[in-house]
């Protein structure tokens, strides 16, 4: 069956346009190691992918964080986390097939828009290393403020598809985490295309609202 018709695309950014979860493992782990114990592999897909940098302190810390905390731990993980991605200017590239993807949705004027759980220091950092500003209105961008509920709830995609002026039941959204396809779910999304860095659709097998996994961008259908 065809795919339903999409007026717009939300993506997700960390791990959907940009193969960075390792860094942002090595710089969790770090930090968790230094103020607690070492996050374990099944800890960072549940705790820490896709979720806010509050909830992730907190479930961390194992207490309620005040917002100075929350904000000097977070500047101090953030930190450590954009130095590891200086030190592999190598693996410091969009997601396979992303650059074409992008360029086809600019010709043929269909509205884009990132939400992601990074902080604005970050996502700062990601529009001048990938020269976001070709492919988005970089002011438009949704991310981690304090205000919103990390995925599994809708909010981010909620806030993104009223930037861009449309009903989620129109939007195409783009995500690597468990988190954030149910998020995308939740939010009512047209459609839940699942990216994986690899060729093994793994966890993302048993999902069955999700329309579509992809290794590659040029493998996603419009």
């Amino acid at each position: 069956m065809k795919p339903p018709l999409i007026s717009a695309v939300i993506f997700d950014f960390n791990g959907t346009l940009f193969f960075d979860t390792e860094f942002h493992n090595q710089a969790w782990k770090s930090f968790s190691g230094k103020y607690a114990k070492t996050l374990g592999i099944r800890e960072l897909e549940y705790h820490v992918h896709g979720c806010t940098n509050k909830e992730i302190l907190e479930y961390i810390f194992k207490r309620d964080l005040s917002s100075e905390e929350i904000i000097s731990y977070s500047l101090e993980k953030e930190a450590q986390y954009r130095e590891i991605c200086t030190q592999n200017p190598d693996k410091c590239v969009l997601t396979p097939g992303a650059e074409y993807f992008l360029d086809r949705l600019t010709n043929l004027g269909i509205p884009r828009i990132i939400a992601t759980a990074s902080n604005a220091e970050n996502v700062a950092f990601f529009i001048r290393m990938f020269d976001l500003g070709r492919w988005f209105d970089t002011g438009q961008i949704v991310y981690d403020t304090g205000e919103f509920r990390g995925k599994p709830f809708p909010d981010m995609f909620l806030a993104a598809a009223n930037r861009l002026g449309l009903p989620m039941s129109e939007c195409l959204v783009v995500e690597d985490s468990i988190g954030g396809v149910h998020a995308a779910k939740n939010a009512g999304a047209a459609r839940i295309v699942a990216v994986s860095n690899d060729d093994k659709p793994g966890k993302f097998s048993q999902l069955s609202f999700i329309d579509q996994i992809i290794t590659d961008f040029r493998q996603l259908e419009l």
